[in-house]
């Protein structure tokens, strides 16, 4: 499998390289982004930046298809860095038996700079992801994993049609578990923007019911 790579009118995403750590490090210097992230990395530190985008091109070539990619946002025929996205293996843990992980199953994941936060790229983003997932990957389902007290993210989550699984330890601390499978994304890809916003706001939704 070539390695993945997207462009569209609203962002690009591409793989990280070795020249990435000061975006990698910039992206994590700030407190507010990894305010409730599960990181044992210090990532904010320039030596563990160059680190972590280092190991990353052994990790695309062991894992076709799935990795963190560079996201940049594109306006005005120009684009700046935003943060990363991510389709990484989830492997069932102690306390997760509960929310039936299988073989195959991937995470979604984003990390956006606080300039980028509310401003629907997180969506975007996460449907490109999810396209290439259950298109191009052929899986069955994806999960998304988020801090309890991480509101947006959850919101994100449902606007994209996961439903809640539960809660259980994540990488040493509590986190809610939220899945999506080849079927749900069949019917909410056709949704409506405005359909989007009452999934969003914790209703329901489907390509017949009426605008909210």
């Amino acid at each position: 499998m070539s390695a993945f790579a997207h462009r569209c009118g609203k962002l690009s995403l591409r793989e990280f390289t070795a020249t990435d750590a000061a975006d990698i490090q910039a992206l994590h210097a700030d407190a507010r982004v990894r305010a409730l992230l599960p990181d044992a990395q210090p990532l904010h530190e320039p030596a563990w930046a160059e680190h972590f985008a280092a190991c990353l091109g052994g990790f695309y070539r062991r894992h076709p298809g799935l990795g963190i990619w560079r996201c940049a946002a594109r306006s005005g025929g120009l684009e700046r860095f935003a943060g990363w996205f991510s389709l990484m293996p989830l492997q069932a843990s102690p306390g997760t038996e509960a929310l039936a992980i299988q073989p195959g199953d991937v995470e979604l994941g984003s990390r956006l700079t606080p300039a980028h936060w509310g401003s629907g790229l997180s969506l975007s983003g996460g449907e490109v992801l999810l396209r290439h997932a259950f298109g191009s990957l052929d899986r069955r389902t994806v999960w998304g994993i988020c801090h309890p007290d991480n509101h947006s993210a959850a919101a994100c989550l449902r606007a994209l049609g996961f439903t809640p699984r539960g809660r259980a330890r994540y990488e040493g601390q509590p986190s809610d578990f939220h899945a999506l499978d080849a079927p749900t994304w069949a019917r909410v890809a056709s949704l409506t923007p405005r359909q989007r916003l009452r999934l969003q706001r914790g209703g329901t939704a489907s390509p017949t019911s009426p605008p909210p």
